[in-house]
């Protein structure tokens, strides 16, 4: 007891010292920003995709960075792109598990980890993420089992501050303190705004207001001071998703897990442990509890009840604030693309979109709740008055998204918008009419933008016109936008020309084969391509039309004389092939 309370004084201690030294917080060296974490591997893999779109390495690369830059949708899209080439892959099983983790999929995640986990992905690779995923669901125990195993391997201080939030999500206040007085002692201001929301879940609200004072503005405390007195009113999971992720839950919803996260049982569903521990008791045990832990629990309780009955007037009290602008702000931990996160502070502006919708303030928020009459709703002298502050907050019905999911041909990426212009009207003369009639289109990516032409109907058109353009020197892929991604018209761009007059210009090929039936001629590709060693890669096939016959043909080649070492390659492989030049306005096109 005597070693927890001096932790406690040292955490206490610590938080005092950084928030009074006030030069140690705005003397900083000045350095040169380095790019954020994922963007090099992020370029590296969309190079190697530009070579083969089909290299499933590549797409799990560049899924693993754009998780890295905190874009989950990509992710997705990466993953998924893999997922259609190779099934059975475990490295896409985690992949999504842990992009699941982050959009508050946590029941879809954990099922997905368990299929990496059976496909041979080690417990160690994936214990951090596993561990969060346990905490959304509101299994803390199977959450803290991983935690510690990602510790021992290597883990970093993220994982710390998780294991501590959990700590505090199942009432063990001593275990939660320990855990992250090393992090406080060394100034982590990410660890400071973990005690808040752990000391808010505890009951312990003013402790956790007081720590956000000092460590914001008087602004920012002041709109982060409701959401730390409802702490005690939400669900484990909700606890963890707000502590974890910054997400709150909307005012119909507090105290309430959604379906499939109520549904969830952790006796069934758990899967951290070894063989033995799945052996153990489950759920509440029988007879009196007089056990150190049942005994924190009470108490967690008890301090809950007490906080709900104060939290029916949280809406109308005001909140005084010092008028000394504080040393640090808490940085914001939000993730989730899908969900209003809390706002912790002004974010920084993207280059394209126009300003975000109006949000919902707090008197609209937290209308639901009754108010004693006779409290009085007028600001004090020198007060904030919170009704006025323009909060996020989740809507109670989710409204149609004005953004429905649609198919897109990617055909570059930049920062820049207005150099994507440029390159959109250097792509879209050059597309030979493939793209004719469509619109370009930019969707934020990361650090940088994608150029998008379309929309199309779906995405076997999407992919058609890849293959078309792939077929002319042009790359380019397939992108779905998800439900709720706002896409932006290219300011200033026209609709793409029509193909200038012969559509067909002369090029030279490779004949490898002919035949009538277009279906045999796939055979007949996939077996010459096999037996050519490489020297076909990605040069077809090809046909146009002879007679009552086809041509199969690799190609196009830059000239005749490439065309004809071509033939003397696979010549001296046993290939029978000779030089083909199609004519003016002769049709040739991709074999489906």
């Amino acid at each position: 007891m005597a070693r927890y309370e001096a932790k406690k004084w040292a955490a206490g201690a610590a938080i005092v010292a950084l928030a009074a030294s006030g030069q140690g917080l705005r003397s900083q060296e000045v350095v040169q920003p380095l790019p954020p974490p994922g963007s090099q591997e992020l370029s590296a893999a969309l190079q190697r995709l530009a070579d083969n779109g089909n290299d499933v390495s590549a797409l799990l690369d560049a899924g693993d960075a754009a998780i890295k830059l905190g874009d989950v949708t990509a992710a997705i899209g990466f993953f998924g792109r893999a997922q259609a080439l190779t099934p059975s892959n475990p490295r896409i099983s985690l992949g999504l598990a842990r992009a699941y983790t982050l959009s508050r999929r946590p029941v879809e995640a954990l099922r997905l980890f368990a299929e990496a986990e059976k496909g041979g992905i080690s417990q160690q690779v994936m214990a951090a993420e596993r561990g969060l995923a346990f905490d959304l669901v509101g299994d803390s125990r199977s959450a803290q089992e991983l935690y510690r195993i990602a510790l021992e391997a290597g883990a970093g201080d993220e994982v710390r501050r998780n294991l501590a939030l959990s700590l505090a999500i199942s009432g063990d206040r001593a275990g939660f303190e320990e855990t992250l007085l090393p992090l406080l002692e060394q100034g982590d201001f990410a660890a400071f705004r973990t005690r808040s929301f752990g000391l808010a879940i505890l009951g312990e609200t003013d402790a956790a207001i007081k720590i956000a004072r000092d460590m914001m503005s008087a602004q920012m405390a002041s709109r982060i001071e409701p959401y730390l007195r409802y702490m005690t009113r939400l669900t484990p999971a909700q606890q963890a998703a707000a502590g974890a992720l910054g997400v709150f839950p909307g005012s119909a919803a507090i105290g309430q897990d959604d379906a499939q996260i109520a549904a969830y049982s952790p006796t069934r569903g758990r899967q951290a442990g070894n063989a033995d521990s799945r052996l153990e008791p489950a759920g509440r045990p029988l007879g009196p509890q007089s056990s150190a832990s049942s005994a924190n629990r009470s108490t967690h309780q008890q301090q809950r009840d007490r906080s709900q009955s104060e939290a029916a007037t949280a809406a109308s009290r005001t909140v005084e604030v010092s008028p000394v602008e504080r040393a640090a702000e808490l940085p914001s931990v939000n993730r989730e693309p899908a969900t209003q996160p809390i706002d912790l502070g002004p974010q920084p502006a993207r280059q394209a979109p126009p300003p975000p919708p109006a949000r919902q303030n707090l008197e609209q928020a937290f209308a639901a709740f009754d108010l004693d009459k006779t409290i009085s709703t007028a600001p004090r002298t020198g007060a904030v008055d919170i009704r006025t502050i323009d909060a996020p907050r989740e809507t109670d019905e989710p409204a149609a998204p004005v953004h429905p999911p649609r198919h897109w041909v990617q055909v570059a990426t930049g920062r820049d918008i207005s150099a994507l212009g440029f390159d959109w009207r250097r792509i879209s003369r050059n597309a030979e009419g493939h793209l004719a009639g469509k619109s370009a289109f930019t969707a934020p990516w990361g650090e940088a933008n994608r150029l998008l032409a379309g929309p199309y109907d779906t995405l076997r058109e999407a992919r058609e016109v890849v293959d078309r353009l792939k077929a002319i020197g042009l790359d380019s892929f397939p992108f779905s936008s998800a439900r709720g991604e706002e896409i932006f018209p290219l300011g200033g761009a026209r609709p793409a020309p029509a193909a200038a007059k012969p559509s067909h210009p002369s090029r030279h090929w490779v004949q490898v084969a002919t035949g009538r039936d277009r279906d045999a001629l796939g055979f007949d590709w996939r077996r010459i391509s096999r037996g050519a060693e490489g020297s076909l890669e990605a040069k077809g096939p090809f046909v146009a039309k002879w007679g009552e016959a086809n041509r199969l043909l690799a190609g196009p080649y830059p000239s005749a004389s490439e065309a004809r070492d071509a033939v003397n390659r696979l010549k001296q492989l046993g290939i029978d092939s000779f030089p083909f030049t199609s004519e003016e306005g002769e049709v040739v096109e991709a074999l489906d």
